[in-house]
C-alpha cells in the first residue's frame, strides 16, 4: 500500500470519527452558551481547532476544553436571557448585592440548568478521553488548519473593509469573543466608575439664575422595570391601577426611558449629560441643593458603598438618606416599598418652612416579581412569573395611593411625579415558565409609565405626545421652578408640543433611533 493511499486512509477515518462529532456538538453548545448568535462557519472553525490541539498537544487541549466547558455550563443561563458580556452585564455584576444575585439566579427555568450540567458533562468526556498513538499528518488536519486559520481572520478583514481598523482581537470566535468582551467591558466599567467617583466628590457646577416653586412639596417616585402596557392605567389590559387610572393628574401615554438597566438609565436621566457622559456631580439633586430646597433620598434598593453606582453617588448628596438595605448579606431582606412610607410620614409631620424635594427609589417590579408579591396575584397570564409581575403594578399603585393620601393630610400644596427606570422583554416566551428580563432590542424594554399628579389637578388628562427620559432635568427645572444657565428649555414638557426625536442607549453604549427597535407584545391571552 503506497504513502499516498495510506494518507488517504487516515484522513478518512479522522473524518469519519466519533470524536470529530462529539466535538462539533460542543463547539456549537459552547458559542451558544457564551451567548453569541449561531454560526456554522464559527462551529466548524472552533470543531478543527479542537481536533488540531488534540493531534498536536493533547494536554492543552483538555485544558481548554476543561476550562471553556465549565465556563459555558455556567454563564449558559445567563447567555439566554441576557446574550454575550456587554458593558452593562459587567455594570450588572459590580452593582449587583447578595439579595439581587440570587433572584437572578432564580428567575433562569430549570432546563436552563440541565443543559448547563449537559455541557459540563461533555467537557468532562472530552478531558477524560485517553491518548492514543500519534498518527502522520493528513490531508485532514491540513485543511482543518487552513479552515480555522482562515476563519480567525474574517471578521477584522471585514473591519477593515468596512472602514474599520484590523485588530485581531475582533476575530469572530466566541470562545476569543468572550473573553475580550469580558476584559474590555471591565475596564470601561471601573473607567466610568473611576469617574463616577471623581465626580461624586467634586462640588456641582450649577448656575442658578431662578428659583420659583410653585408647591411646597416636591415628591419624586422613581419605579423600577415597570413596561407601561402592564398597568392599566396607561393602555395595559388589565385594571390592575385603580388609583392611577382615576386620579386628577397628567399621565404620559408615550414616555420613553433613557437605557434599559436601572443604573445606566438613571445614570443618563437624573444627570447633567455631555458628550453622552453624565456629570455625577450635576443632578437633580445638587440642582434642588442649590436652589435651597431641603432634599430627602429614602430608597428600597441596596446600597454597596458609599459612591458605587450612579444611584447611591446622586443619594448621597440628598441632605437626608436612608437605604432600607445597606448592601451587607444580612441586611438584605426582602423589604416592602411601603416600608418607605413609615419614612415619609415622619417628614410630614413637622412643618418645615422650605420646599421640599422626596425621592423614593422602589423596587418595584424587580425580577423575580413573586418575590415582590410573596407570590400573591389576582388574574393569571401565561405564567406565575408574568402573572405576580402584573400584581406588581396593582402594589406600587397602592403605595402611590397611600403616598397621595399622606400629602393631601399635610394640608400643604404639593406635586408628586412617579416614572419607572426602564422596562423588560419577555424571555421564554409562551411557556409554563415565561418571565420577564433586561434587554435593550425591544421598543418595550424603554415604554415606561410617567405621570404628574399635583394638588391643585382638577382632571384625569393623558398626554400621548411623546417624552424622552434624555429631557428629565428639563422637566424637573419647569416642574420646580428651578432655572439653571446649565438646562436650556426647547419645549414645555407638560404639554402636547413635540418634543422631536428620541433615542436611547443600548447595553452597549451606543445611540440608538428608538423607532428602529423590534417590538416584544404583551400576549393578553390567559392560560388556565
Amino acid at each position: 500500500m503506497n504513502y499516498t493511499l495510506k494518507e488517504s486512509l487516515v484522513s478518512r477515518r479522522q473524518a469519519l470519527s466519533p470524536w470529530m462529532a462529539f466535538y462539533f456538538l460542543q463547539a456549537l453548545l459552547i458559542n451558544l452558551a457564551l451567548g453569541y448568535p449561531f454560526s456554522l462557519l464559527y462551529t466548524v472553525a472552533f470543531t478543527c481547532v479542537l481536533h488540531l490541539l488534540w493531534r498536536t498537544v493533547p494536554r492543552v487541549q483538555k485544558v481548554v476544553v476543561g476550562l471553556y466547558s465549565l465556563l459555558a455550563a455556567s454563564y449558559y443561563p445567563f447567555g439566554q436571557a441576557y446574550g454575550s458580556p456587554n458593558f452593562n452585564t459587567l455594570l450588572a455584576m459590580h452593582s449587583t448585592n447578595m439579595e439581587e444575585s440570587t433572584e437572578i439566579l432564580t428567575i433562569f427555568p430549570w432546563y436552563s440548568y440541565v443543559i448547563g450540567l449537559f455541557i459540563f458533562a461533555l467537557g468532562v468526556i472530552a478531558v477524560r478521553r485517553k491518548s492514543v498513538s500519534r498518527q502522520p499528518w493528513g490531508k485532514m488536519d491540513s485543511l482543518c488548519l487552513l479552515f480555522s486559520v482562515g476563519t480567525f481572520f474574517v471578521q477584522p478583514i471585514q473591519n477593515l473593509a468596512w472602514g474599520g481598523v484590523f485588530k485581531l482581537k475582533d476575530t469572530g470566535y466566541p470562545a476569543v469573543r468572550f473573553v475580550k468582551d469580558v476584559v474590555v467591558n471591565n475596564q470601561e466599567v471601573l473607567e466610568e466608575q473611576a469617574r463616577m467617583a471623581q465626580l461624586a466628590s467634586m462640588k456641582d457646577t450649577w448656575h442658578v439664575i431662578g428659583v420659583k416653586p410653585k408647591y411646597h412639596y416636591y415628591i419624586v417616585v422613581i419605579g423600577e422595570s415597570a413596561r407601561r402596557d402592564a398597568l392599566g392605567a396607561f393602555g395595559g389590559h388589565w385594571d390592575n391601577t385603580p388609583f392611577a387610572s382615576a386620579v386628577n393628574g397628567t399621565l404620559f401615554t408615550d414616555y420613553i426611558a433613557a437605557s434599559g438597566s436601572t443604573q445606566k438609565s438613571l445614570g443618563l436621566t437624573l444627570n447633567r449629560v455631555v458628550d453622552n457622559k453624565p456629570q455625577y456631580q450635576d443632578n437633580f439633586v445638587t440642582l434642588a441643593n442649590r436652589a435651597g430646597f431641603q432634599t430627602w433620598w429614602f430608597s428600597n434598593q441596596g446600597q454597596i458603598g458609599e459612591y458605587d453606582s450612579a444611584i447611591a453617588s446622586i443619594a448621597k448628596r440628598a441632605d437626608e438618606v436612608q437605604f432600607l438595605k445597606s448592601g451587607d448579606f444580612e441586611a438584605d431582606k426582602n423589604t416592602q416599598d411601603t416600608e418607605l412610607l413609615k419614612m415619609t410620614s415622619q417628614v410630614f409631620a413637622t412643618h418645615r418652612s422650605q420646599p421640599q424635594l422626596i425621592v423614593l427609589h422602589l423596587m418595584g417590579s424587580h425580577p423575580q416579581a413573586c418575590d415582590r408579591t410573596g407570590g400573591k396575584y389576582t388574574v393569571f397570564v401565561q405564567s406565575k412569573e408574568t402573572s405576580c409581575y402584573l400584581y406588581t403594578m396593582t402594589q406600587t399603585d397602592n403605595l402611590l395611593a397611600q403616598l397621595y393620601t399622606q400629602l393631601q393630610n399635610t394640608g400643604e400644596s404639593f406635586s408628586l411625579v412617579y416614572f419607572s427606570d426602564h422596562g423588560l422583554a419577555f424571555k421564554e416566551r409562551g411557556k409554563k415558565v415565561q418571565y420577564l428580563a433586561h434587554d435593550d432590542k425591544y421598543q418595550q424594554n424603554f415604554q415606561v409609565p410617567f405621570m404628574v399628579l399635583s394638588s391643585d389637578d382638577k382632571t384625569h388628562r393623558l398626554i400621548k405626545t411623546r417624552r424622552s427620559a434624555n429631557d428629565f432635568l428639563a422637566f424637573f427645572s419647569q416642574w420646580t421652578g428651578i432655572t439653571a444657565q446649565e438646562i436650556k428649555k426647547r419645549y414645555d414638557f407638560i404639554s402636547t408640543q413635540k418634543a422631536g426625536p428620541t433615542w436611547i442607549t443600548n447595553f452597549r453604549l451606543e445611540k440608538v433611533d428608538y423607532d428602529h427597535l423590534g417590538s416584544d407584545i404583551f400576549n393578553i391571552k390567559p392560560n388556565h
